[in-house]
């Protein structure tokens, strides 16, 4: 995608002047990071480019396409522990934000949104009406690659937004911006920018709204996971298995050296140097005596070089990009001979676990904000009460289902939770599928004990 910084000069009758400078300042924005977030895509993809020191690996052997997945294990681990389940109200209304929910397959798409922000440092999701035979509202995940906002840091909220469609070749043609009181596309025409739609809904809100990992009050735009520390040791790893391979070429064949041999005895019938093997394989193997009375041929070879030091520098960068991620050696496919029980297991995950529950907490403020704009675009308003709206996420850790559910028991015999509540289940990790079907077996089991209790207080009654 190419995104030219220059700015766009846009009909005064098109735009405001407030608008179009907002476009520029934008469309500058995503020329300036389009550098960044393609180096980190690719480091995330396995398909950067390596700068080799030169030295020791000759340059028409480094195109061996080696590989170190750290730079993508870094976001994975993490984005598989966040897992977003929805909105929940205390009181027990979610205001239809379920149906917004399933709709819009937010259980998938809300992933894509987190996998984004990890890798760039930020994503966005917009909620617009939809069309005939879409959900209404909805909500679509966009890329930091084609959209960028301006943070409002009084109202922790974006103020402005603009999203762009490239061509076919991959030049921008088409922009739209998002404003609290409009959402106005804009596109190019024999070379001129013209406003082909302004929806002026007027709800006194930007309808995006933006996921950032790892934010900071100086840099509140977040950052990737893909960090220096994690590229320098992809880069390094790729560099020692390229070591480790060149080694591999030159030693899988021991190297022999001869002493006390004729220089006749290398070439064939008819005076042609005899080839490398098949010097190796039989002239060294079946060297005749020395017949002009000097030394008898002496054969010997050198010593291979072994693959274990390259081996343990991995090791050693491995362990640095584990304490990076906060994450397990383990992690990172270096194995102990006694695998550690899952209490130790858990102990090493902690800083991993408080990792994903802080990005549940980043992340929270997103998708509540997402929730407030489905309502704004379907009602036209934000109830009071959507106050005890919150977010409900998968535990970030690893609890055994045995362990999950002894901890349900104790809750339940202690009188800390209801046996019949709807978090029993979420503790002992059913999915929405299961639960809805328990809780419809409860409702059927509990009709039928209804029924049954009054059958038998009218046939007391008729006895009596």
């Amino acid at each position: 995608m190419t995104i030219s910084p220059v700015a766009i000069a846009l009909p005064q009758s098109s735009l405001t002047e407030d608008e179009e400078r907002l476009v520029n300042e934008m469309l500058n924005r995503l020329a300036v990071y389009e550098v960044s977030n393609r180096l980190k895509e690719a480091y995330y993809e396995g398909e950067q480019r390596i700068h080799h020191l030169g030295i020791a690996i000759p340059p028409h052997l480094q195109n061996i396409p080696a590989v170190v997945g750290w730079a993508g294990m870094s976001v994975d681990i993490l984005a598989e522990r966040i897992d977003w389940q929805g909105w929940r109200s205390y009181e027990g209304d979610d205001f239809g934000l379920s149906e917004v929910y399933e709709q819009n397959s937010l259980d998938i798409e809300s992933g894509l949104a987190t996998k984004d922000a990890f890798i760039y440092g930020t994503s966005f999701l917009v909620v617009g009406s939809g069309f005939d035979g879409e959900p209404n509202p909805l909500i679509t995940v966009e890329s930091a690659r084609n959209m960028t906002g301006i943070w409002d840091n009084r109202t922790r909220r974006l103020s402005a937004a603009l999203g762009v469609n490239a061509n076919t070749n991959g030049v921008v043609d088409d922009v739209t911006l998002y404003m609290p009181y409009a959402n106005i596309r804009v596109v190019k025409v024999n070379g001129l920018w013209v406003v082909a739609d302004r929806d002026q809904h007027n709800l006194g809100r930007v309808l995006v709204a933006q996921m950032v990992n790892d934010p900071r009050a100086s840099r509140n735009g977040g950052r990737s996971q893909i960090t220096r520390a994690i590229r320098y040791a992809v880069d390094t790893g790729v560099r020692t298995l390229l070591g480790m391979e060149l080694n591999r070429e030159f030693y899988s064949t021991p190297h022999r050296w001869a002493a006390g041999m004729e220089k006749d005895a290398f070439l064939d019938e008819n005076g042609n140097p005899t080839p490398g093997w098949e010097a190796l394989m039989t002239k060294m193997m079946v060297a005749p005596p020395n017949e002009n009375g000097g030394p008898n041929p002496t054969f010997g070879q050198f010593t291979p070089a072994s693959p274990a030091p390259y081996l343990d520098q991995i090791k050693g960068l491995a362990q640095m990009a584990a304490s990076e991620m906060a994450a397990p050696v383990t992690y990172l496919g270096f194995h102990t001979d006694n695998p550690p029980s899952g209490d130790a297991a858990r102990i090493m995950e902690s800083r991993l676990i408080k990792r994903a529950e802080d990005r549940q907490s980043h992340f929270g403020r997103a998708l509540t904000e997402v929730g407030r704009l489905a309502l704004l675009v379907r009602d036209g308003e934000i109830p009071d009460e959507y106050s005890r709206v919150t977010n409900k996420w998968r535990d970030a850790g690893t609890p055994t289902r045995s362990a999950a559910a002894d901890e349900v028991s104790k809750l339940v015999s202690s009188g800390i939770l209801p046996a019949d509540s709807e978090v029993v289940l979420d503790r002992i990790g059913l999915d929405p599928a299961e639960k809805a079907q328990v809780m419809n077996e409860r409702r059927k089991a509990n009709a039928s004990q209804r029924l049954a209790d009054l059958q038998a207080a009218v046939q007391g009654t008729e006895v009596a």
